[in-house]
């Protein structure tokens, strides 16, 4: 056997075993978050007790501070949400640390889509690609 053929079964060995060797992908689950409800930042953040990062309701945009519609917002989620135990699924974490989560009620309602279809928000479709639109209220 040449030179060239132990080379080439070496080099096809160490492949080998450093494909074996790499680390499996870990599969994407869903962190699940709950907690009661402890401050209402605006109409698409809030935090909950016990957790450092507030939470950014996935695929919900509601009006900034100085646009039209902040307030009726910001009374709308502190309406529906404000002082309840929820449960939020996390589904990204965005440029400011924030937890980015679909959160639902204790009575399985969900708040991002409350807060849509109530009007007081719009549907941020970059980032839902239009999940709440194309569904009714019943998640059918």
């Amino acid at each position: 056997m040449t030179w060239l053929f132990w080379t080439m079964l070496a080099g096809l060995s160490i492949t080998t075993i450093l494909w074996i060797m790499a680390p499996v992908p870990k599969l994407e689950i869903p962190a699940r978050i709950q907690g009661k409800v402890s401050y209402i930042v605006d109409g698409d953040s809030l935090f909950l007790d016990g957790v450092k990062s507030s939470i950014r309701l996935w695929g919900v945009d509601a009006p900034e501070t100085s646009e039209s519609g902040f307030a009726a917002a910001t009374d709308y989620l502190f309406l529906i949400a404000q002082g309840q135990r929820i449960t939020c699924e996390q589904i990204d974490t965005d440029r400011f640390g924030r937890v980015v989560a679909r959160c639902f009620l204790s009575d399985g309602r969900e708040i991002n889509r409350m807060m849509i279809e109530s009007g007081k928000a719009k549907e941020y479709r970059r980032f839902t690609k239009g999940f709440y639109s194309r569904r009714n209220s019943h998640g059918l």
